[in-house]
């Protein structure tokens, strides 16, 4: 068996291939353009049938059959129709792509007896996710519309993705020598534990209050990410956005945008469990051509009689027919699609403003707002107000505090209407604080590392120890359970110093 990769800087691709023996009698294999060979290389510098590879004598060998363009070998040409004998850690260069032969060794056959092509053995997974750090190879990636792909994930090793449909999960990568996490909502149903899929759009970059514009590393991966590149999940699958596990009879899904993504995977596990579920979907794009899912949920809608889809387009189609629902939802939308609006549970996922508007129309349609729900990654957060809330028991509150030095990490002494201090115990760093720093913000003003990933609060990757102080927030958080608050955890994107904290990190 040949285990090779190839390279095409040109064509910025990447490729691990392995040639087996996939016949009793076959001991030779096609390196070409063409799609029977062996090895296919789509490049135009490559001829249809430009190579061979045999094995004579216990030896691995190298034939150019004529190619129009050549072979090279260790950077000598290759004369054609003349076996070269190859070796571990030989180049061969075929037009612009490079091969690097990795491993040799000799052929051996473990196909079906009438000679049919058949994988090596695999093995499943039987271990189920624990919400631990996993690697992850990318393994398939499939092109939805022209500014949205879906990325097919499986675990090194393997496990079984468990999750609830409509949670998401946070993405590390490195982008230019920096780590950045960024949240993305799963589109693929738990009831298909084998990979995990991630649909992301592309975004146009405006400025916030991050250190990387928005949509930068969505950009990234679609400019940068391969089949078989490897990200990383940091911790498990989070989030509340999900039908489960009280499914409600009755469900609504409204999106707009890629906030169909939560919603494909809720409407994936009702087809995969055959759930008795009345489910109505009403999505609205800008045009056709910015349909998600559009043939997959059109399938969905013909074998399921409990599943009912409806689109409305914001945009006037160019040059195509659009026979369906058009404009904005409203609430004459609503009762000709939804008639029965207020016996379901109403899920919403867009970008803020598509939410704002859904929420205030449900409230003056009188639609009872404790069968609502929302998911959102976008937007800004808001300044704090004058909610506060203890993020450790037991500990002061009045009045505001500061930290000495050179009396310990937890040392404490009050004063009166003095500035903050937010002590990083790790560091060893004070930082005077004000109203308008997050802890977050604090940190990255003196080069502290803290893990994060939304900033408004939404993903839990920023969660923090708070030893000793108060903080506050403009809201209570939403990934912060009452549980962590009363363990002395708070959320460092969005919360603020009520006087001297002292902060792990």
């Amino acid at each position: 068996m040949l285990t090779l990769k190839s390279i095409n800087f040109e064509q910025q691709q990447f490729q691990s291939h392995q040639l087996q023996q996939l016949h009793p009698e076959k001991m030779e294999w096609l390196l070409g353009r063409s799609a029977a060979c062996d090895l296919v290389l789509p490049s135009p510098e490559i001829s249809r049938i430009h190579g061979q590879i045999v094995y004579v004598d216990d030896a691995y060998h190298y034939i150019d059959v004529g190619s129009s363009s050549g072979s090279l070998l260790n950077g000598k040409s290759v004369p054609a129709n003349e076996m070269c004998p190859l070796h571990t850690g030989d180049i061969l260069q075929l037009g612009e792509t490079f091969l690097h032969l990795e491993a040799l060794t000799a052929p051996s056959y473990s196909g079906s007896a009438d000679g049919l092509k058949t994988h090596p053995p695999i093995s499943l997974p039987d271990q189920q996710w624990a919400g631990e750090d996993l690697q992850c190879r990318c393994c398939r990636i499939v092109d939805e519309t022209p500014d949205v792909k879906t990325f097919c994930f499986v675990a090194e090793p393997p496990v079984l993705f468990n999750y609830l449909p409509g949670q998401f999960v946070n993405l590390a990568l490195e982008i230019d020598g920096q780590p950045v996490m960024r949240s993305y909502s799963i589109s693929s149903s738990p009831t298909r534990p084998y990979h995990l899929s991630l649909t992301i759009k592309r975004v146009p970059s405006p400025s916030d209050q991050s250190d990387l514009p928005a949509g930068i590393v969505s950009n990234w991966l679609h400019d940068h990410l391969n089949v078989g590149d490897r990200v990383k999940l940091i911790g498990g699958p989070m989030g509340h956005f999900t039908c489960l596990p009280h499914l409600p009879p009755k469900l609504l899904l409204l999106s707009a945008g890629s906030g169909i993504t939560p919603m494909m995977s809720m409407s994936r596990w009702v087809q995969d469990t055959l759930t008795d579920c009345d489910l109505i979907f009403l999505h609205s794009a800008r045009t056709p051509a910015d349909l998600i899912f559009r043939t997959e949920l059109e399938t969905i809608t013909a074998q399921l009689p409990n599943f009912q889809l409806a689109v409305t387009l914001t945009q006037q189609p160019q040059g195509n027919a659009w026979m369906g629902l058009t404009g904005r939802i409203s609430d004459s939308l609503l009762n000709m699609v939804v008639p029965d609006l207020l016996d379901r549970a109403v899920y919403v996922c867009g970008p803020a403003s598509f939410m704002d508007s859904i929420r205030a129309l449900l409230e003056s349609m009188k639609f009872p707002m404790q069968n609502y729900q929302e998911e959102s990654f976008g937007g800004k957060k808001a300044r704090p107000t004058a909610l506060e809330l203890t993020a450790t028991k037991g500990l002061i509150s009045e009045p505001e505090t500061v930290i000495h030095p050179g009396k310990g990490h937890h040392a404490l002494s009050t004063t009166a209407k003095a500035t903050p201090i937010v002590h990083f115990t790790q560091s060893d760093r004070q930082v005077e604080a004000d109203d308008s720093a997050s802890i977050l913000e604090l940190a990255e003003q003196e080069g502290i590392q803290i893990r994060h990933a939304c900033r408004v609060g939404a993903c839990g990757a920023c969660k923090i120890r708070v030893r000793q102080g108060q903080v506050r927030y403009d809201a209570p958080p939403m990934a912060l359970t009452a549980a962590d608050q009363q363990a002395g955890y708070a959320l460092a994107c969005v919360a603020y110093p009520n006087g001297a904290v002292v902060i792990d990190a």
